[in-house]
């Protein structure tokens, strides 16, 4: 078995999903783990015997936005554990969910079984699954027994707009929920043999009416606090605990 879980980093693609979270663990700005050309910002401090760094993906400075996406996602992973050489990656954020799956705003899921990707489709033999991803995802379902947390596969994709085909291959693999950087971060994290786990809020419904960027903007704050909560409880579980200890 291997060693007690001591350092963890945390990815979020916006601020205001994780501004909650590094209020409530007091932790500090630290311009020491990321090259400075790059536009992410990191925190750092600890809970109990955690060594944690947080880091959001930081603004597009041409149009004032924050970097969201699988793209922004990629190098955010990778930097972050090449810097850090985390015991585990958490991808924390907001996401898409199906009503019908049991999602209300504000549900928080645990990843499992594997990531995929549902917008990039490649018709070749070999590349149609490869660019789905099936990347894995870390068993951590005796933490979510414990926690009282669902679990589902998690999609990712470039767009936040509803569109039907992707909702197609998103109901193909039975994805709980569907957001913009979890699947790239489990290939890099698949690449360097990091354990993974994404942590999502739901903050809106793909199967009821309406646009999800208008129910996304509605619901973020609310999602937020749900996702913080939740955090803060995932982070106060692995205290002491291995990675073995996390699954069923």
């Amino acid at each position: 078995m291997s060693n007690p879980i001591h350092k963890v980093s945390l990815l979020f693609a916006m601020e205001e999903e994780a501004a909650p979270v590094i209020a409530a663990l007091g932790l500090a700005r630290d311009s020491a783990l990321h090259d400075s050309d790059l536009p992410f910002v990191t925190y750092s401090g600890s809970v109990g015997d955690l060594q944690l760094s947080l880091t959001v993906s930081g603004q597009d400075p041409r149009f004032q936005v924050e970097n969201i996406g699988p793209v922004a996602a990629t190098l955010m992973s990778y930097t972050t554990i090449d810097c850090f050489s985390p015991d585990l990656v958490i991808s924390a954020g907001t996401a898409g969910g199906f009503a019908a799956r049991g999602a209300e705003i504000g549900t928080v899921y645990l990843s499992d079984d594997r990531f995929v990707f549902h917008d990039r489709v490649v018709p070749l033999p070999g590349f149609d699954q490869s660019s789905i991803g099936h990347y894995p995802a870390l068993n951590v379902r005796r933490m979510a027994a414990d926690l009282g947390l669902p679990t589902g596969i998690v999609s990712s994709g470039s767009s936040l707009q509803k569109h039907p085909r992707d909702i197609d291959v998103i109901e193909t693999f039975g994805a709980v929920a569907k957001e913009m950087e979890a699947a790239a971060v489990a290939w890099v994290c698949m690449l360097k043999g990091t354990p993974f786990v994404a942590v999502k809020s739901i903050t809106n419904l793909l199967d009821h009416p309406g646009e999800s960027e208008a129910h996304f903007v509605e619901n973020l704050a609310r999602a937020s606090q749900c996702l913080q909560q939740q955090v803060l409880r995932v982070l106060t579980y692995l205290h002491g605990k291995t990675i073995e200890q996390l699954s069923d």
